[in-house]
């Protein structure tokens, strides 16, 4: 009889679900952003859920990576984000803040560029994770090149 207490602890302990923590998202972020320097389309991609979805310009890992792929006349040479919001729920997040980029295009036009994004972030619980469910930006109107 003193073991049905003990069973009854360990059955809640392992019904209790983890609770994340907002500097997780800012650290999917943070890598987000050292992928986006590198230009690493691959690894981009699997950021994203695989249904994820880039501002509506590319839907799943596939397009993602085609879609990113596609800038290979771009070195990116600084991107910084910071968040402004981030609202968690469960196993989703969504974050909203700025971001900066400059780099240089066809090895000689510089650019810079700035603006707003907003991105909603799920856990996946078999790949240990955050991933993109969905990213939107809005660049600034005014944009120093």
């Amino acid at each position: 009889m003193k073991k049905a207490p003990l069973v009854m602890l360990l059955l809640l302990a392992a019904c209790v679900s983890y609770v994340h923590r907002q500097q997780e998202v800012q650290d999917a972020m943070q890598h987000y952003d050292q992928l986006i320097k590198k230009m690493d389309a691959d690894s981009i991609a699997l950021l994203y859920t695989a249904d994820g979805d880039l501002g509506g310009i590319a839907q799943g890992r596939d397009s993602i990576r085609r879609f990113l792929s596609s800038f290979k006349n771009v070195r990116v040479l600084e991107v910084t984000s910071t968040t402004d919001s981030l609202a968690m729920t469960g196993d989703t997040a969504f974050q909203s803040g700025h971001y900066k980029q400059s780099g240089v295009m066809n090895e000689k036009d510089t650019f810079h560029v700035s603006g707003g994004y907003h991105a909603q972030w799920v856990w996946i619980k078999k790949e240990e994770g955050w991933r993109i469910k969905k990213m939107s930006t809005q660049p600034d109107t005014h944009q120093n090149n």
